[in-house]
């Protein structure tokens, strides 16, 4: 059982414990990375260090390396690299609650970097400029609102395959996915950007004869709803017209317009509960994933 002496330090981590609860972390997941923060809080106090405000990079840098050398309590061995890095990052959570709510002016993780387990990398995302690629090696207004539903809206290709006309809001920038996944509902606002491509295939290139009483937004060259494989073989053509060596190599899917999109609002400082709400993400460590991605993730969230 983990006991602190410091009532400060004791009700900073109650705190973080509601704030994790609060921003949609599951029971289990807010009650493990408070434990996490109640070991660092401790490890604090048995160096003589008893105020939040005091803690310097090389203070975490040195907690690292101190955990590092822990073994589990069952097995005996080292400490996974997963358990390492989830144990880091609780802390890193804890530190941005503190500076979102005014606590501490500088976040010493602001210039620290850890190592990430390897299956935090395996999602392909695009930078910002091989988006903006994609998009100049479009030939017609339906490649276009391809990449605006997949990047710009972050849509899951099966929410795009089953997106009707009443869906979409022009009027209003909004875009309702009916039946999410785990037949969530949600509301995605559009930019002016995503509206202005969307408008332009409704308008004129969705094929009004074929259209006539269907109720899919996006239509193939036969008149009938786009499967997935025609959206992957859509988005395989721009990756070719690129000329863009580098995307080529990289595996591209549908799916990655939306790893991408999310990494980019992250990076753009975007709250991680609000990226969790626009990707329709049931648990927020689904969105903390992306965190994880960018080397630069870490300064772009301060």
């Amino acid at each position: 059982m983990f006991l602190i002496n410091s009532r400060t330090y004791s009700q900073l981590s109650e705190n973080y414990h509601q704030h994790l609860t609060i921003i949609g972390h599951s029971t289990q997941g807010a009650l493990v990375k408070y434990r996490y923060l109640l070991k660092f809080l401790i490890y604090l106090e048995s160096e003589g260090l008893t105020s939040i405000e005091a803690i310097q990079p090389k203070h975490l840098t040195t907690y690292y390396a101190t955990i590092q050398k822990e073994t589990n309590r069952r097995t005996g061995n080292p400490k996974s690299l997963k358990t390492l890095c989830n144990m880091m990052h609780s802390i890193e959570l804890f530190y941005m609650m503190l500076q979102e709510t005014g606590q501490i002016k500088t976040n010493p993780f602001s210039t620290l970097k850890f190592t990430y387990p390897k299956q935090y990398h395996e999602r392909t995302v695009l930078t910002q400029e091989e988006i903006q690629q994609l998009y100049e090696t479009c030939r017609s207004f339906t490649e276009r609102a391809l990449l605006s539903l997949a990047y710009g809206c972050g849509l899951r290709v099966s929410e795009i395959v089953s997106l009707n006309v009443e869906d979409i809001k022009l009027r209003e920038q909004i875009l309702i996915v009916k039946r999410g996944k785990g037949n969530k509902r949600r509301i995605i606002p559009l930019s002016n950007k995503v509206k202005e491509d969307l408008y332009n295939y409704f308008y004129h290139e969705r094929p009004i004869t074929l259209a006539l009483g269907e109720t899919a937004f996006i239509f193939n060259s036969k008149g009938g709803r786009m499967r997935k494989h025609t959206y992957n073989k859509v988005l395989k053509s721009l990756v070719e017209r690129t000329e863009n060596e580098t995307v080529k190599q990289k595996q591209i899917s549908m799916h990655t317009l939306r790893h991408s999109i999310a990494t980019h609002l992250l990076e753009q400082g975007m709250g991680i509960e609000q990226v969790r709400e626009f990707l329709g993400h049931a648990e927020i460590e689904t969105t903390e994933i992306y965190t994880h991605i960018s080397q630069t993730q870490l300064n772009k969230l301060i």
